[in-house]
């Protein structure tokens, strides 16, 4: 890389990539939108390769760009690495952290881990968005988020994936259910009523799909639902019964009048996985929110245990 590549025009370019507009980077860096685009046109003339599409709503990466933006992101990690191996850091650690988690893993544990992470690191900034577990790993792989939380599908090899959660499937169902008296049960124990699924595509739609054809059946479904908040009202309107996590389901029960009954067979016992892009490319916030994560320091399962 040319030594004329500075810092400062290499943080800024990162700011225009992560913000996708020059806009939105210049008042995040505290500069002015010519001067920051006139940074970008002369790097991009510099590297001979153009580095951003720019269109009327914004702009985004080329490949080039996002490879650049990726290295651009290892280097200024590393320097705050080494400033923290320097000084005395440890209670003033600030900087962004961005959290992409599947649904499931944000009605668990997640939430309060960060909690408690903020507690510690008060001067850090956590972005958490929620993302279905296919996109999570894409947004790994691409270098849009730093940690992600989701069901693996398959191998990652740019990726570190650590096992992260046990997650246990339940039926949920009406209070006044045929079923709301059972404690646990197998799916083909509720083959005679209709189900409540996900979208079609989603991994759960077919993890219960799989798992009736296995047992001998094919659910009946009259309705999908895009999300596990609709899911919950349609079982509550008598729409059928549905298959989700319980976490996302019991502390859900009272207010929606439901019966979460605890699905027996091994299908139904999931694992969500911690990843992250190679470990030195994270900063020195994001190992530290990692190593909290791995750690598994809230007790998801008594909370789950209190309130069934």
């Amino acid at each position: 890389m040319s030594a004329s590549l500075d810092l400062i025009t290499l943080r800024l370019f990162l700011a225009v990539v992560e913000e996708q507009s020059m806009a939105k980077a210049a008042e995040r860096e505290h500069i002015s939108t010519p001067a920051i685009s006139k940074r970008i046109l002369e790097l991009e003339s510099q590297l001979n390769v153009q580095l951003l599409e720019r269109s009327n709503t914004g702009v985004k990466p080329t490949v080039a760009g996002r490879s650049l933006a990726n290295d651009t992101r290892a280097i200024l990690n590393a320097l705050d690495v080494a400033q923290c191996k320097l000084s005395d850091y440890s209670n003033g650690v600030r900087g962004d952290v961005r959290v992409s988690a599947n649904p499931t893993s944000i009605f668990g544990s997640l939430p309060r881990e960060i909690q408690a992470f903020v507690t510690q690191y008060p001067l850090v900034h956590i972005a958490l968005d929620e993302r279905p577990s296919v996109e999570v790993a894409q947004a790994l792989v691409n270098g849009d988020t730093d940690i992600g939380i989701f069901f693996p599908e398959g191998d990652y090899p740019q990726l570190e994936v650590v096992p992260y959660r046990a997650v246990q499937l339940c039926l949920i169902a009406p209070s006044d259910h045929p079923l709301s008296r059972r404690r646990s049960l197998e799916l083909a124990d509720a083959a005679e009523f209709n189900f409540v699924l996900q979208s079609a595509a989603s991994r759960m739609a077919r993890l219960v799909v799989d798992a009736a054809t296995r047992s001998g059946f094919k659910p009946r479904c009259n309705v999908h639902s895009a999300t596990q908040e609709g899911m919950r009202r349609l079982v509550e309107a008598g729409m059928g019964v549905a298959v989700m996590a319980e976490q996302s389901a019991l502390p859900y029960a009272k207010l929606h009048k439901l019966r979460c009954i605890r699905i027996s067979e091994k299908w139904a016992q999931l694992q969500t996985s911690l990843a992250t892009r190679k470990s030195e490319a994270l900063s020195m916030s994001a190992r530290l929110l990692l190593s909290l994560l791995k750690a598994g320091s809230i007790d998801t399962d008594h909370e789950l245990r209190t309130r069934r």
